[in-house]
């Protein structure tokens, strides 16, 4: 389901009480509970945000620059909580509570924007990393507090229509004489990523034949272009404070294009609708409001630019473009998007990685495509009953609705198994859905049992898999292990761990659907699964169920 956001806008600027260095203002602009202003002061020392970046490998792709040594004692939380009290103590950090409640009473999720355009110099820190105590986890890590860097020009960007495929092109720089990338990795890496949405014509992955300046100006005048994906290194000169891409020439020599250069090559293509930059110092500021690459090329009227403010693992690579791909492809508003990206990284097991991602955009509604979707083919339902025999009604059909009925001044309510938060009074209407009932002490083995045939299909698949993909397959595999298993009574499954990690599996490997459809086909998988929630039966019975 696609949710819908109020914004609560965040302007940061220089203090108006002092003029001395690292003091600010955060004032709040627009929110579904007013305005507020509050003083604060920059809580990070130069050691400190030093200290940060060497652990997150930030100059990994800068070129001529060493490696940096990882200091092990960084911890996320820590930093993201210093982060938050600073801006949001006192009376701004209740209008955000209070906005928050606002938007939960109507269903709704909250946007937080930053404006950092009049304080250039904090675009460095990593806001992504927010974590409000009294919500107790990071605002960019969930769907309802999505966190972007706002730039405000004069027109907002109205949402296109597409029809699927979404038309990704993709620039492999890997010029001849700098620095050494395993751009070759990486392309394979987010084919294999894509496999799937491009087996079901959701996505259209094409890389430029020749990633020169002239080579991409040729592909966007042949064909509509919706995102524009780079590959290789990026750069930021700061005596001209403006940051640019290394592109190739024709010769195979690197080529630097400053960002006011592609910016110009870009800006007359209405139907390119994103930039996602796989290169560091793409998400890098200046002293200037847009002198980086990714806030130029929304200046440069580029919807929406999704840039890495320091390196990422393989796994973490796959998982970001994956879900991020998908989740556009399925119509979500862009920064709905790269949550779910946030979300697929984290419960990959990565400690700060789901924080690469620094998201600018100028859309309003974060809406940047209007996908129209088809029905989309379910799969087989697999039974494992003789042919000669009717098939039962898998678990998922079998569920019971519970009932609501008003006498007089009785209410009588039916409320099935497994059945939450719910409410009974005069003038409510309530569905209540009974599961399939609590797991019981025998269904570990079973469910281990089943796992078991799929891993055994991973193993010999019918076409022999590339060791990234087989690697990442072993990793989303080991995800839902770990979560179907949990049986026990105080053991809660985490449904966005199973949908995640099952569709991956699902879109990407073919040959292990049938073993899969056959382990969530089980009622002692349907408990557990009952047990993680509504949003995970309802993503069981769409992706096995016939309709």
């Amino acid at each position: 389901m696609v949710r819908s956001y109020l914004n609560f806008d965040l302007l940061i600027t220089p203090s108006l009480v002092t003029s001395s260095g690292g003091h600010y203002q955060a004032r709040v602009i627009q929110s579904p509970v007013g305005e507020e202003a509050a003083d604060f002061e920059q809580p990070f020392t130069p050691d400190e945000l030093q200290s940060f970046w060497q652990h997150a490998g930030r100059r990994t792709r800068h070129l001529g620059a060493a490696g940096d040594t990882a200091d092990l004692a960084f911890d996320p939380q820590a930093f993201g909580t210093r982060l938050f009290d600073a801006v949001f103590s006192g009376a701004l950090g209740q209008m955000l509570a209070r906005s928050l409640d606002a938007a939960r009473a109507g269903g709704q999720g909250l946007r937080i924007r930053l404006r950092l355009g009049d304080a250039p110099e904090l675009a460095d820190l990593p806001w992504e990393f927010l974590y409000a105590r009294d919500l107790a986890r990071f605002l960019a890590l969930s769907d309802e507090t999505p966190v972007l860097r706002y730039l405000e020009l004069a027109q907002d960007e109205r949402p296109l229509a597409v029809t699927p495929p979404l038309r990704i092109v993709a620039v492999v720089s890997d010029p001849s004489d700098v620095e050494k990338l395993d751009v070759e990795q990486e392309w394979a890496r987010l084919q294999t990523a894509l496999a799937g949405r491009q087996a079901q014509d959701l996505i259209a992955l094409a890389r430029l034949d020749q990633p020169t300046v002239a080579g991409l100006q040729r592909a966007l005048r042949r064909e509509e272009v919706h995102i524009l994906h780079f590959i290789g290194h990026g750069f930021f000169d700061a005596r001209q404070d403006e940051g640019g891409l290394v592109f190739e020439e024709e010769t195979g020599q690197g080529r630097r294009v400053s960002a006011e250069q592609l910016g110009t090559l870009l800006h007359d293509q209405p139907a390119l609708r994103l930039v996602f930059l796989n290169a560091c110092e793409g998400a890098r500021g200046g002293t200037t409001p847009f002198a980086g690459v990714a806030q130029k090329l929304v200046q440069q009227r580029i919807p929406a630019v999704l840039a890495m403010q320091f390196a990422v693992s393989d796994a973490a690579a796959i998982a970001l473009a994956y879900e991020f791909y998908c989740a556009l492809a399925d119509g979500v508003a862009l920064d709905e998007a790269v949550g779910e990206a946030r979300k697929a990284i984290y419960v990959a097991g990565e400690r700060f990685e789901w924080g690469t991602p620094v998201l600018f955009s100028r859309s309003a509604d974060g809406m940047i495509l209007d996908v129209a979707r088809g029905k989309e083919q379910p799969m087989e339902q697999t039974t494992g009953q003789p042919a000669n025999q009717p098939a039962q009604r898998p678990w998922w059909d079998q569920i019971q609705a519970g009932g609501i009925q008003a006498e007089g001044d009785v209410i009588i309510a039916t409320i099935g198994a497994g059945a939450s938060n719910v409410a009974v009074g005069k003038g409510i209407t309530q569905q209540v859905y009974q599961l399939v009932g609590a797991p019981t002490p025998d269904d570990r083995q079973v469910i281990m049992q089943k796992l078991a045939g799929v891993e055994a299909a991973l193993v010999a698949p019918q076409k022999p898999l590339d060791a990234a993909t087989k690697q990442v397959a072993e990793l989303q595999l080991q995800l839902l292990r770990g979560e179907l298993t949990k049986t026990g009574e105080k053991e809660t499954p985490s449904a966005s761990a199973i949908t995640l990690a099952g569709s991956w599996l699902l879109d990407n490997l073919p040959d292990i659907a049938e073993s899969l459809a056959a382990l969530f086909a089980t009622p002692a998988v349907g408990r557990v699964v009952g047990k993680a929630g509504e949003a995970a039966v309802a993503w069981v019975k769409q992706r096995f169920g016939k309709r």
